[in-house]
């Protein structure tokens, strides 16, 4: 995928899955933002070579959810 298209797609994931956060954790943007943007899915995310954006939303926040809970990044089997 070309450059711009990538930071086409990125800010509408983020956006997508800040919402979820927002939703699901009961945290107001700014927490949900700073729950996202300290994580290595967030870094790993923003790295068009990771392919992370492929996946959906819910297993994005899944992926967040195991990280903040185990301290490490899982990548599921099929990325």
């Amino acid at each position: 995928m070309d450059s711009k298209t990538f930071e086409a797609i990125l800010p509408l994931k983020i956006q997508d899955l800040i919402s979820l956060i927002n939703k699901n954790k009961n945290l107001n943007f700014n927490e949900a933002l700073h729950y996202l943007y300290n994580s290595k899915l967030y870094e790993k995310l923003s790295e068009e070579e990771s392919k992370l954006w492929h996946l959906s939303t819910a297993k994005l926040f899944l992926m967040l959810e195991d990280e903040k809970n185990t301290k490490m990044l899982t990548y599921p089997d099929f990325v």
